[in-house]
């Protein structure tokens, strides 16, 4: 049987944030219109690879389970969003559909282009935690008040950044190993997109904090985060949140 879910993390720090979550389930593309009129802000959450039918120059993976009907649906939503000025948030995969939504192709396999010396994420089942590096006058930086921050990794493709005058997006954090992490819009509405996944908890050196096991996902699964109630909402879901507030000219 089909379904339609998200990762209750998500639900849970945009609520936390003050904002009301709404999920909203992928289908034909003639919906992305009035889906997007009722909302004030888009979170892209994270998922499966974008298929190569849309992301060009990443190869076809055998045996992989690509979703393309949700991919158009995303990527039209994503690009009506950015037209119209209304917030966006991306993670992980949402910040590669920014990315592709706007013309620009990703890394298809990270361990391919680097040396290893960072994990993006432990294994298909296992996320990763590693240090970025934020821009000091990026949106995120301004969001965390730091300049360096332990991060919940768990992607395996990254951005490539284009190096024209007038690019759309500007990088404004890395890991260690010089790969791009997150991406601004240079002019327009707030938009922003993150590889790693600040809805799931990272400690500020580097450990994990424990995540309780969910009955009801098979053991090869990552279980969600039951985030405590005395952990705050993260700063850059609540930035999104304000700005989803505001009123759009």
């Amino acid at each position: 049987m089909q379904s339609h879910c998200v990762h209750q993390a998500y639900v849970d720090q945009v609520a936390r944030a003050g904002g009301v979550p709404i999920v909203i389930p992928f289908g034909d593309e003639k919906l992305c219109e009035p889906v997007l009129s009722a909302l004030d802000g888009l979170l892209l959450t994270g998922g499966e690879d974008i298929d190569p039918a849309y992301a060009d120059g990443t190869p076809r993976q055998p045996g992989y389970d690509y979703h393309p009907d949700r991919d158009a649906f995303e990527l039209r939503l994503a690009a009506l969003a950015l037209a119209a000025g209304v917030p966006v948030l991306g993670i992980c995969r949402g910040c590669q559909v920014l990315h592709v939504a706007t013309g620009n192709r990703l890394i298809p396999d990270i361990p391919e282009v680097t040396d290893g010396s960072v994990a993006h994420r432990l294994s298909l089942t296992e996320p990763s935690r590693h240090l970025v590096t934020l821009a000091a006058e990026g949106v995120v930086a301004r969001a965390y008040g730091e300049r360096s921050r332990w991060v919940t990794s768990y992607h395996h493709q990254g951005l490539t950044m284009p190096e024209a005058p007038d690019a759309r997006w500007r990088a404004t954090a890395h890991s260690e190993d010089s790969l791009v992490e997150a991406i601004e819009q240079v002019e327009g509405g707030w938009a922003v997109g993150v590889l790693w996944h600040p809805e799931l908890p990272a400690t500020t050196n580097g450990g994990e904090i424990p995540v309780p096991a969910d009955p009801l996902l098979p053991d090869s699964l990552p279980a969600d985060p039951l985030l405590p109630d005395s952990l705050p909402a993260d700063p850059l879901i609540s930035a999104f949140v304000t700005a989803a507030r505001q009123p759009r000219v």
